[in-house]
């Protein structure tokens, strides 16, 4: 793809950490939860972007979603 520092190289997992930052992170005092508190926060946001979040693209559908139908 691309040699060191590229920043199109990372693009589209740049764009999800940006959005979970302001959608999730950024509205928590995660200063004072523990590791395990915001492992578990995040987690809870990697499945809810995956399974339920509604999206522009793809008619609407979620990512996962929207390859289980593809496949069939």
């Amino acid at each position: 793809m691309s040699g060191v520092g590229r920043c199109y190289d990372n693009a589209r997992i740049e764009s999800f950490f940006a959005t979970l930052k302001k959608e999730k992170l950024y509205q928590m005092d995660t200063g004072t939860m523990t590791k395990a508190e915001v492992k578990s926060v995040v987690y809870r946001y990697i499945h809810y972007y995956n399974l339920r979040r509604i999206y522009s693209t793809n008619d609407g559908w979620p990512p996962a979603v929207y390859r289980r139908m593809y496949f069939e």
